[in-house]
């Protein structure tokens, strides 16, 4: 018997738009769990799509979902998604730990401290925590 996929992600009829400017008209579709890509030439609405599923973009029309509940302004669904832009959006001054602290401040978590503390230990960079981001590696391993 196989297992019966569900939707993870969901777009309904999204449109986003800048004053005259329209960046995504009308997009659906779902995905269900695993590994998905978005292609298309530059200027197609691949990164403004991201972004709404991410929840750091509120749809102009429509509904861009996480597991059936709304993204936008949802910090639950960071519980359930992961999101890595493709520019970086840091303050190269800010030690580890505070660039996460204000990660999560700014995601509404009720625990900002305890949940850097947590997340920097997910990912084993508490020995890095009081440097500057600004110092960090980027190169791939």
């Amino acid at each position: 018997m196989a297992a019966e996929l569900h939707t993870a992600l969901e777009l309904k009829n999204v449109s986003r738009w800048y004053g005259n400017v329209v960046a995504v008209n009308d997009v659906s579709f779902d995905l269900g769990p695993g590994i998905t890509g978005l292609l298309g030439p530059n200027g197609a609405g691949k990164s403004t799509l991201l972004h709404m599923l991410a929840g750091l973009l509120k749809p102009s029309n429509g509904d861009a979902l996480v597991e059936g509940e709304a993204a936008w302004q949802n910090p639950e669904i960071y519980k359930l998604i992961g999101f890595v832009p493709e520019r970086e959006a840091v303050y190269p001054f800010l030690t580890g730990f505070e660039f996460v602290r204000l990660s999560a401040r700014l995601h509404g978590l009720s625990e900002p401290e305890a949940a850097a503390t947590r997340a920097l230990e997910a990912v084993e960079l508490m020995d890095a925590k009081d440097r500057a981001v600004g110092g960090y590696s980027k190169a791939a391993s």
